[in-house]
């Protein structure tokens, strides 16, 4: 069978039960109401003789057949969409859809306001789903459909991926207020000579600013480590610690602690990029998501 000459619709039925593994949320997330999924997913078991998705108790378990002609679905999804040309016709305000970013904490904490806001304007009946991500975990999570698009700090990626860079975001000091070293103009020696609180979702004990230190022969002392900015305001106000941050983090701590944001005696910045599988940048839904991220991460 030549999986191209499938109705496009059906191919993206079977492509959203692979993902989502539950009629409900597939059809949330093409669009589709649940009936006419069911509709769609008895017309997929005919079609290729196999029942594709069992039921368990937790979720929709695809057969050894469905496993097989995944690829081949996803392959012609893009292949029908590129020689349709689908770059046109999508309208946010009627969607119902589900967008997934799978995100850093520090991009989500830069780009949430402005992106939530947008969405919410664009699209009122779609869903935006912001998920957490590190960097190592992005390949895997788009080639499997988990997420459209990977924000975070991305290193080299395989060539059925795309990407850009949405911003750079220069590192900053935060400290509580009052603190005696607010008005001062640090020396490199005198920034490392601090105690320390590092944001480390993933439980790390060092990030970047502790390579740029070594690069110096200095080394600072991390007194405390939380999993989350959540935790800094508490932490900085409480004690004379100092986190190092990324800028727009530090002004969203500041628009609800009562911090004070100095610059660093090094010159150090976090780049957020952005990365989406390659048989999604013909489709028109997916390319205004893109758009709606970079128009959130224009400073």
């Amino acid at each position: 069978m030549d999986i191209r000459a499938v109705d496009l619709n059906l191919l993206k039925a079977f492509d959203a039960l692979m993902n989502e593994r539950a009629v409900t949320r597939a059809a949330g997330r093409i669009g589709l109401s649940q009936p006419a999924m069911s509709h769609a997913l008895s017309r997929l078991r005919n079609l290729f003789a196999d029942d594709l998705f069992v039921r368990t108790p937790t979720h929709m378990e695809p057969t050894a057949r469905a496993r097989d002609i995944a690829p081949l679905v996803s392959a012609a999804i893009e292949h029908i969409e590129a020689a349709l040309n689908l770059g046109v016709g999508f309208d946010p305000a009627k969607s119902v859809a589900i967008f997934t970013a799978g995100m850093a904490e520090y991009a989500e904490v830069a780009l949430v306001g402005r992106l939530a806001a947008a969405f919410a304007r664009q699209a009122a009946k779609a869903t935006l789903r912001l998920t957490p991500l590190t960097g190592t975990e992005a390949a895997a999570q788009l080639d499997s459909g988990t997420i459209d698009v990977a924000v975070a700090h991305l290193g080299a990626l395989p060539a059925h991926l795309d990407s850009i860079v949405l911003l750079r975001d220069p590192f900053v000091l935060v400290t509580r207020r009052g603190h005696p070293l607010a008005a001062q103009s640090l020396s490199i020696e005198a920034y490392a000579a601090l105690d320390h609180v590092l944001v480390s979702p993933r439980g790390d004990t060092s990030g970047a600013v502790d390579r740029t230190l070594a690069d110096f022969g200095l080394k600072r002392r991390i007194a405390l480590l939380v999993a989350t900015y959540l935790a800094l305001p508490v932490a900085l106000a409480a004690s004379d610690l100092v986190a190092t941050v990324p800028q727009r983090t530090a002004r969203q701590i500041a628009a609800t602690a009562e911090v004070e944001i100095m610059p660093l005696p090094i010159d150090l910045s976090a780049t957020v990029s952005m990365a989406w599988h390659r048989r999604a940048t013909s489709e028109p839904a997916q390319a205004w998501f893109r758009e709606l991220l970079i128009e959130a991460a224009s400073d």
